[in-house]
């Protein structure tokens, strides 16, 4: 099993681009990012449209991609060079201007976030990921990161060992949703939760586009059913590691550690 002795944050492009990060854009001059997972890999996990006064902090594997569809169907907003994605039209922190980082702490930026529960939401990545995936690159990917035979699927318990050996530091998939967070928490006006996401996305659209513009959920991306497999895949071993290394998910965002 291949040990990450430190975390992403320690690495030398984070310890060059953070600084440099800070003293050059205004985001991260007023929030900056003090996390352990990768700089690189939590930057373009904040969509803003200005024109539709949202601030939507993306958390993968927390219904990213069902979110993001609603948002690009009901906005128009596209920045001058658009990246990939339903939410490649927003600006990511880096290119929002300092009157655009001003207006985050005003009520005219609706700043919200959707969460899941962190057993659900770690399996989910897990299969999605590895026991799931069907391309041999991306899965040979994180076999090296496992330490694991190409050519196997290791079984949850021997992921949650690498995820205790520093793992959960190096993928925002399975890495703590508090720990993607590019505002604090309790800046947000909203947190909603995978499991009431019909509701919260009603109340979203309710509170952006008006009454009209709620329309019923439309589910996109590959659904992995995690939540109704959790005792097939927990083992004792697997819920102590998770329930450890996602203590502040459970904690600061209401969720039981219990299965």
């Amino acid at each position: 099993m291949n040990q990450f002795r430190k975390d992403p944050s320690q690495d030398l492009s984070n310890r060059v681009a953070r600084p440099l990060f800070r003293a050059v854009y205004p985001f991260y001059r007023r929030y900056p990012y003090k996390g352990r997972v990768s700089l690189f890999h939590v930057e373009h996990r904040g969509a803003f449209s200005p024109e539709d006064g949202f601030f939507y902090n993306r958390v993968p594997k927390a219904a990213n991609s069902t979110i993001a569809r609603m948002l690009a169907k009901h906005s128009s907003f596209c920045r001058p060079v658009p990246g990939k994605g339903d939410m490649g039209r927003m600006l990511r922190p880096q290119l929002m201007r300092r009157a655009h980082v001003a207006s985050l702490a005003t009520d005219a930026v609706f700043k919200f976030t959707i969460v899941r529960n962190p057993f659900a939401r770690v399996l989910s990545a897990y299969r999605s990921k590895i026991e799931l995936a069907d391309n041999p690159v991306r899965l040979r990917r994180f076999a090296t990161m496992l330490g694991a035979d190409p050519d196997t699927r290791p079984d949850f318990t021997t992921f949650c060992r690498f995820l205790d050996n520093g793992g959960v530091w190096r993928d925002a998939h399975w890495a703590p949703q508090t720990e993607l967070m590019l505002l604090p928490l309790d800046m947000f006006d909203h947190i909603g939760r995978v499991e009431t996401l019909e509701a919260d996305l009603a109340l979203i659209e309710r509170r952006l586009w008006g009454e009209d513009a709620v329309h019923p959920l439309e589910r996109v991306g590959k659904r992995t059913d995690s939540g109704e497999s959790l005792a097939r895949y927990y083992t004792d071993e697997a819920h102590e590691i998770v329930a450890r290394l996602h203590a502040q998910d459970f904690l600061r965002l209401g969720y039981s550690a219990d299965l």
